[in-house]
């Protein structure tokens, strides 16, 4: 290499490929449900609880196959991408994060910890990135759903279960707070 060149350090500062984002993106989504399964499990002798994460798994399930598709779409050439910006490192944050939990629905969490992780997972960038993932591709044009249920719905189940069932106060005054933000009379 003469004094001319420089090193391409490019390589290493480009975003990877829209479509291994999105195959990041569907199995981050599939693991999120994976947690939703095994709280199911773990507190299924309560059927409000077994009901709620079981019906949250699916829709988590639903969120990964509406990524696949993206991403099918998009190496197929069926679906266009758009560009767009998207934070890698949020989404790392995001992998490292959901992965943690995982393992911690492995070591039998308390009934407030599931409902602390669940809490934190419905109230995380994952639905934002996904929106903007789906947005920027041509999916709505080709007749595919791009919203598998309503995310107020959703999380109002979860802010009614959370003031219903935990012990940890810190936790039932963060949703109080945060759903009288959002939602105020």
């Amino acid at each position: 290499m003469n004094s001319e060149e420089k090193p391409d350090v490019s390589a290493s500062s480009t975003a990877p490929p829209l479509s291994e984002i999105l195959d990041t993106h569907a199995k981050v989504e599939s693991q999120v449900g994976e947690i939703y399964i095994n709280f199911a499990a773990a507190f299924g002798q309560n059927a409000d609880l077994r009901t709620m994460w079981s019906a949250m798994a699916l829709e988590e399930g639903g969120h990964a196959a509406l990524l696949g598709a993206v991403n099918k779409g998009v190496l197929s050439g069926m679906f266009q991408a758009k560009s767009f910006l998207l934070p890698l490192d949020v989404l790392d944050s995001l992998v490292t994060r959901v992965a943690d939990y995982h393992r911690q629905t492995t070591e039998n969490p308390s009934l407030d910890d599931a409902l602390r992780i669940t809490w934190e997972l419905e109230c995380s960038e994952l639905d934002f990135m996904r929106e903007l993932l789906v947005s920027s591709s041509n999916l709505a044009d080709l007749g595919f759903p791009t919203n598998v249920e309503s995310k107020d719905k959703h999380l109002g189940r979860l802010r009614e279960v959370i003031q219903q069932y935990t012990t940890d106060e810190s936790l039932r005054r963060e949703v109080k707070f945060l759903s009288a933000e959002r939602f105020p009379r």
